[in-house]
């Protein structure tokens, strides 16, 4: 498979950012609490108001790493719409036969804590496309997104980056 013209055409989107989408649900008490049921996070900050009224931020606080929670789309009924510069390029390794795909790496960086009542916003830049790489599962490009998360006041809540393996299975190197 000659990639290397469907590699240009993703380095050259690479830069390219969403607008700002609204997430489908609010910062809420309920979700925070299942969230904490599921992970058996006993963190007061997130569960008890008594003890969250104490603390520096006055109030129930949501987990962190909670803000792609809010960001997923519902799986049902299925919404189609534009999508973002990270799902086009992944959908384009697709077409050219990478259509395997693994997460790999995620980080996020956090910067005010997001309250009940919030809601939050986000873009998706495509932030990078790997040469060709061999690994064991197969070849492809590793492809790199970055969210930025904003609530209701345009403060930037998180950043996070998130990468995948979009590759063409069995086409890994034998050694």
């Amino acid at each position: 498979m000659d990639m290397s013209g469907v590699l240009e055409e993703l380095q050259a989107m690479v830069g390219q950012e969403s607008e700002l989408q609204l997430c489908k649900d609010d910062v809420n008490k309920a979700m925070i609490r299942h969230w904490c049921e599921a992970m058996e996070d006993g963190n007061p900050l997130y569960t008890d108001e008594a003890y969250a009224k104490q603390s520096k931020y006055g109030g129930i606080i949501a987990p962190p790493q909670m803000v792609q929670a809010y960001s997923t789309p519902p799986l049902w009924p299925k919404k189609e719409g534009e999508p973002d510069p990270f799902a086009k390029a992944v959908k384009r390794m697709a077409d050219a036969g990478c259509f395997g795909i693994v997460a790999t790496t995620t980080t996020q960086e956090y910067f005010v804590p997001m309250r009940p009542g919030d809601q939050l916003r986000f873009k998706v830049k495509l932030a990078a496309v790997s040469p060709e790489k061999t690994t064991r599962i197969g070849t492809g490009h590793f492809v790199t997104a970055e969210y930025t998360y904003v609530n209701q006041k345009d403060e930037v809540v998180c950043v996070q980056s998130f990468t995948v393996l979009t590759f063409k299975p069995g086409a890994a190197g034998r050694a």
